[in-house]
C-alpha cells in the first residue's frame, strides 16, 4: 500500500509539473512542427505495478525510498473527463533517483502511444521531475509514425486528483511541442 501511494504522489507530481505554455519556450525559433494537447488521466491503484523495492527507506516527511521503481500505463484523453474522447495512452517506469525533506526527483521514461483520427505515432520522452507543484518539462527524444525521428519538449500542469474505490485518479493537462526533420 505504501508504494501505490507513493507511486500516486510521485506520478501525481511529475503530471502536475507537465505543463507550463510551451509557446514562450521556443521563442526566437523556430515554431514546433506539431502542439499536441491533451489530458493524462492516471489511475493509481489499477494502472501502476511496483517493480523494484526502495533500496534506502523514504526520508522523514517523504512518501517515496530512493530507488524505488513503476511501471504504468495510463490513458491520454482530449479533455479534462476521463470520459472524453480516448487519443491513446502513455506506458514508461518511474524511478525515485533522489529524495529529501524538500523534494523528491524521478527519473521518467515513457511513450507516448497519440491517435487524434488525424495525427497518429509514438513520442519518445524522458526526462527528471521533482516532486513538487512546480511545472518541469520532459524531453522529447525520438518517436514512430508521423512523429519519426522527432525531437522537443514536452510541458504539464495538475488538473485535479480524485479519491476513487482502486486508489486516485489523478489529472493533467499537457502541451507537447514536437519539432519534425525536414
Amino acid at each position: 500500500m505504501a508504494v501505490r501511494k507513493l507511486l500516486s504522489v510521485a506520478l501525481f507530481i511529475i503530471a502536475s509539473a507537465s505543463l507550463a505554455p510551451g509557446s514562450a519556450a521556443h521563442k526566437g525559433s523556430r515554431p514546433p512542427s506539431v502542439v499536441l494537447k491533451f489530458y493524462l488521466q492516471q489511475q493509481f491503484g489499477v494502472n501502476e505495478l511496483g517493480m523494484v523495492a526502495a533500496a534506502r527507506a523514504p526520508v522523514s516527511g517523504t512518501f517515496t525510498g530512493f530507488g524505488l521503481e513503476v511501471v504504468y500505463e495510463f490513458n491520454v484523453t482530449a479533455r479534462k473527463s476521463p470520459q472524453s474522447k480516448l487519443l491513446g495512452y502513455v506506458r514508461g517506469t518511474a524511478i525515485v533517483v533522489n529524495n529529501t525533506a524538500a523534494s523528491t526527483t524521478f527519473f521518467v521514461q515513457n511513450v507516448i502511444h497519440y491517435d487524434n483520427g488525424n495525427v497518429r505515432g509514438t513520442l519518445s520522452q524522458q526526462g527528471e521531475s521533482t516532486f513538487s507543484s512546480v511545472p518541469w518539462e520532459f524531453a522529447i527524444v525520438g518517436g514512430t509514425g508521423v512523429f519519426r525521428n522527432a525531437y522537443g519538449f514536452n510541458v504539464g500542469r495538475f488538473i485535479s486528483s480524485t479519491p476513487t474505490p482502486n486508489g486516485n485518479l489523478i489529472t493533467t493537462y499537457y502541451e507537447a511541442s514536437v519539432f519534425l526533420h525536414r
